[in-house]
C-alpha cells in the first residue's frame, strides 16, 4: 500500500513542480528565437553512464522537461529542486557564479563579472 501511495504522490508532485514550462525568464536577455536558458528540453538518455575525458556523470532521462529531481526528497518536502551531479570543471564554475549570484544579488550580469576578471 505505502508503494502505490507513493508512487501516486511522486507522480502527482512530479507533475506540478517538476515539470518545466518555458516562461519569460526563460528567454531573459537572449534574442528572440533562441533555445531556452535552463537547457529545455533535455536530450533523452536511458542508462547512467561515467564520461572519463570530461569526469562526468550522466543520469538517466526519461523525460525531456522534467527538472532532475530525487523522489524521496520530493515527496518528503513537496517542494521543487533541481539535483546535478558537480564534480569540477565548467559545471562547477557555472555553479559557483550561479550560486555567487543568486545570494549577492549582484547587479552585474554573469558575463560582465567574467568580462571583469
Amino acid at each position: 500500500e505505502w508503494n502505490k501511495l507513493f508512487q501516486y504522490e511522486h507522480k502527482k508532485l512530479g507533475e506540478k513542480v517538476q515539470r518545466h514550462r518555458c516562461k519569460g525568464v526563460c528567454f531573459k536577455g537572449r534574442p528572440p528565437g533562441s533555445p531556452c536558458r535552463f537547457g529545455y528540453p533535455h536530450d533523452l538518455e536511458n542508462k547512467s553512464c561515467f564520461e572519463p575525458d570530461t569526469n562526468s556523470i550522466y543520469l538517466p532521462i526519461l523525460e525531456p522537461d522534467v527538472n532532475y529531481h530525487n523522489p524521496y526528497i520530493l515527496v518528503y518536502t513537496r517542494h521543487n529542486h533541481d539535483l546535478k551531479c558537480i564534480l569540477s570543471g565548467k559545471s562547477a564554475k557555472a555553479a559557483m557564479f550561479y550560486i555567487s549570484d543568486y545570494i549577492t544579488k549582484n547587479p552585474l550580469s554573469t558575463g560582465d563579472m567574467l568580462a571583469l576578471m
